[in-house]
């Protein structure tokens, strides 16, 4: 069985099934298997292939929908996190695009099979009314929770968010501050669950487990990863980390060769088998790149940098650890440009002392969970506490460092992201002579980058957010501003504002740095700004405009 081939079948298959659609996929996939028969003449391989893709067809159609439709009702699969609820799935179906639902009732926070009718769609949006709701019982997550809120409830709020966290995948817990602080020191990853966590919790297993024979050792540590990953739930990076992580224990068991990047394609065929939609997720992209950074791309930048520093320096573990973490970070630049328009500069610093140390906390955390079933939780709890507060001095010291990140208020091409992805390609696949001998070739598609317009085409929400530029340039806000808000406004041109006006305190000062010269408002309730012939007043928590009239 040549896995290469099924891998690269499935990345064609999945990729036109999200760019374009099933019928394409299917015309592309064949294709590809067509020039795989006239360039290996291999029958077997061509008929497997070919099965292969009619599966992944059938597949694709019966676990896919491409989007609701209005006035429509349907079974929906809910979570609800802290208010804000996420349509999972809808008449057990993945959705291409990601919906957001208005609820026309409270629910608390966990899973729910809902029977909902669709009201109004805008974007990604939409209005539902429920017409029935069961909660879906979730033993193992309520127990798991349970245990983390029994071991952290003596200490500081900010330290139960930070361990819910790690530990449960909660990262909606963590306060803007400290997620802004994370997020510009490139450390962001430390607070959701992914190939670092399930590593960290793999070895802590077995180094736990260590007297028991090597076999039982192994199996017990797959069955314990498989009910913690159930239970703080198969998001796109968890599932990726655990199937890799099984492939790992079950190679150890049967006395297999681990083959890192055999695991890395079976978790991709796997995840998208389940989900083949699952790729759209940003935190999917970054998990399965940063995996890619670790096994391509650090090899060829550990080979060319031995040739330029002394091979003494090369040996040393730190200096390895250093150019790891800048692989990773040069394989995330064009996912960071993209999606958040900010360029990590210097972020691979941070991580050479923020990453171990997060590591160990987090280890910590999780063998306190482990002594929790046994009532033992107070005996590691005040270390996991004593690390966490040298991690957030740590990260607070680098985070007032300027230029660690830099932000791009501008509109990103497509073109761009792709682009530089195709030279770190081209970095990994060739050697340094080929790469001087043809270096036209990049240098020619940079000027379409300039030429071709940005891929951007989101409005802002004037349900929310309202910008007007008469009388003067007010904007006015009814909810809390966040850093995508910022980006919608520039994206809308808006390049200057004289008054912001919320009925929400600005926590984030991202707002008031990219308009530094607008004066800031903040309406109570009952409370109103007049601003040359205008008058704007918060009624019930939303801000209103009331012409004002001059009599003669």
């Amino acid at each position: 069985m040549d896995i290469n081939m099924i891998f690269f079948l499935n990345a064609i298959f999945i990729s036109m099934v999200n760019f374009l659609g099933g019928e394409e996929a299917l015309l592309c996939s064949l294709l590809f298997i067509l020039g795989v028969y006239f360039k290996r003449r291999e029958k077997n391989l061509t008929l497997i292939l070919i099965g292969i893709t009619i599966f992944l067809y059938i597949n694709y159609s019966l676990r896919t929908m491409e989007k609701l439709k209005a006035n429509k009702t349907y079974e929906f699969q809910i979570e609800v996190i802290s208010d804000k609820a996420k349509i999972i799935r809808v008449d057990e179906k993945y959705l291409k695009v990601s919906y957001y639902p208005i609820l026309d009732k409270f629910l608390e926070d966990g899973s729910y099979i809902t029977l909902g009718r669709i009201g109004k769609i805008e974007e990604n949006r939409v209005e539902l009314v429920i017409l029935k709701e069961e909660k879906i019982e979730t033993r193992i997550k309520d127990f798991l929770n349970n245990k983390v809120d029994k071991s952290v409830s003596t200490f500081p709020y900010e330290f139960q968010n930070f361990t819910k966290a790690v530990l449960l995948g909660r990262k909606d817990v963590i306060s803007e501050e400290i997620r802004k602080k994370f997020n510009y020191t490139g450390t962001s990853h430390i607070l959701v669950i992914s190939g670092l966590h399930i590593g960290i919790i793999i070895f802590t297993i077995l180094f736990l487990l260590k007297s028991l024979p090597y076999q039982i050792r192994y199996g017990l540590a797959g069955i314990i990863l498989t009910a913690y990953c159930y239970g703080v739930g198969f998001t796109p990076s968890v599932q990726r980390a655990y199937i890799m992580g099984i492939i790992y224990l079950a190679a150890k068991i049967f006395y297999e060769e681990r083959e890192m990047i055999k695991a890395l394609m079976i978790a991709f065929v796997v995840s998208h088998f389940i989900n083949p939609y699952a790729i759209r997720s940003i935190s999917y992209q970054m998990s399965y790149l940063a995996l890619v950074g670790i096994l391509f791309l650090y090899p060829k930048v550990k080979e060319y940098l031995g040739e330029v520093l002394p091979k003494k320096l090369i040996k040393y573990k730190f200096i390895n650890f250093l150019i790891l973490s800048f692989s990773i970070q040069i394989i995330l630049i064009p996912i960071f440009l993209y999606y958040f328009r900010v360029l990590p500069l210097f972020t691979f610093i941070p991580n050479l002392i923020v990453i171990p140390l997060g590591s160990i906390t987090v280890q910590i955390l999780f063998i306190t969970l482990l002594l929790s079933f046994l009532g033992l939780e107070k005996v590691l709890i005040t270390v996991g506490y004593f690390l966490y507060k040298i991690l957030i001095f740590l990260i607070d010291m680098f985070s007032k460092i300027p230029f660690l990140t830099l932000t791009f208020y501008v509109k990103i091409s497509l073109l761009l992201y792709i682009f530089l992805y195709v030279i770190i390609l081209l970095f990994i696949v060739f050697q340094k002579e080929k790469i001087r001998r043809y270096w036209y070739i990049p240098l020619g598609i940079i000027p379409l980058i300039f030429l071709v317009p940005p891929q951007r085409t989101k409005k802002l929400d004037l349900k929310w957010m309202n910008y007007r530029s008469i009388p003067d340039k007010v904007l006015f806000l009814n909810k809390k501003p966040e850093r995508r808000d910022v980006l919608l406004l520039k994206d809308s041109r808006i390049n200057r504002l004289d008054y912001i006006v919320t009925s929400y305190e600005m926590k984030n000062d991202e707002l008031k740095e990219a308009y530094p010269n607008a004066e800031n408002t903040i309406l109570n309730k009952g409370e109103g700004i007049k601003i040359e012939n205008e008058y704007f007043i918060n009624e019930k928590g939303k801000i209103k405009i009331r012409k004002l009239e001059f009599k003669n």
